[in-house]
């Protein structure tokens, strides 16, 4: 009898534990919406960098062009900042960074005489420089591979180009001639990025046209180390997401092997 009842309790040990399992299970399997909450403000934080990223050095914008830039590229940061910071006071910072790059755009446009530009470049720099921080931190956590984490490592790649592209901007503030464009661009406005975007990227992704190319030397430390992370930052983020994915297909045998319960003995058969 005694033993009968201790096989009754070790049957009911492990139904409990199963039973516990799947619970967790179904709390930690929420399926992910992609319009709400923090993937809602990623969704648009990506779209915006991905539209910027191939329309910006397509035109010279005009003032209204530059203005409606101005207020989205706010308006991005703003979204990106919840998308990816957690923490409030850091918010509040990159909004507080933002809406001063916004008033001293406005100023720049509407004042030239008291306008700043390097300034405003370097409030975006500041802006874009937490940013990447932010989502680097959280793409690259402990955790299983999502899309959210995903669009967070592109969202990563595309901002490491934009803020080189207003670090290229601060060098041509100090000497106009930093970067020679074989097409004819004898000077940069110091308020139309899109050729410095487009010259980032190039580098970025270390294409390498030969249309464009560092003279000052400080813009060719930027350009060198910007190539470097663009190659380091792939490869890295290739091996921690196939990492992670493997780690979470080893846990998730783990669990299954710890619901199947132990494998029957001769001594219990």
């Amino acid at each position: 009898m005694s033993s009968i009842s201790g096989h009754r309790g070790l049957q009911r040990t492990i139904q409990n534990q199963r039973t516990r399992k799947l619970g967790i299970e179904r709390n930690t399997r929420q399926p992910v919406s992609f319009f709400s909450g923090r993937d809602r403000g990623m969704v648009f934080f990506l779209a915006f960098l991905v539209l910027a990223t191939i329309f910006v050095p397509m035109v010279a914008l005009s003032q209204a062009g530059r203005l409606a830039l101005s207020f989205i590229f706010v308006l991005t940061l703003i979204s990106g900042a919840f998308a990816t910071i957690q923490h409030r006071i850091t918010i509040y910072l990159v909004i507080v960074l933002a809406v001063s790059t916004l008033a001293v755009d406005l100023v720049a446009e509407f004042a030239p005489s008291h306008g700043s530009p390097a300034l405003e470049t370097t409030l975006r720099l500041a802006c874009l420089s937490i940013l990447v921080f932010m989502t680097l931190k959280r793409t690259l956590r402990p955790g299983p591979v999502t899309v959210y984490r995903v669009m967070g490592g592109i969202a990563g790649y595309l901002l490491i180009g934009f803020t080189w592209t207003f670090a290229y901007q601060l060098v041509v503030h100090q000497a106009p001639g930093a970067i020679h464009f074989a097409s004819g661009v004898a000077d940069i406005p110091s308020r139309q990025p899109n050729h410095l975007l487009y010259f980032s990227f190039v580098t970025l992704t270390t294409v390498g046209y030969g249309d464009a190319y560092p003279v000052h030397p400080v813009a060719r430390s930027l350009a060198v180390a910007e190539a470097l992370v663009g190659q380091l930052y792939i490869a890295i983020l290739i091996s921690s997401l196939v990492g992670m994915a493997l780690q979470a297909r080893s846990a998730s045998v783990r669990g299954s092997r710890v619901r199947a319960g132990p494998t029957p003995t001769k001594s219990s058969i």
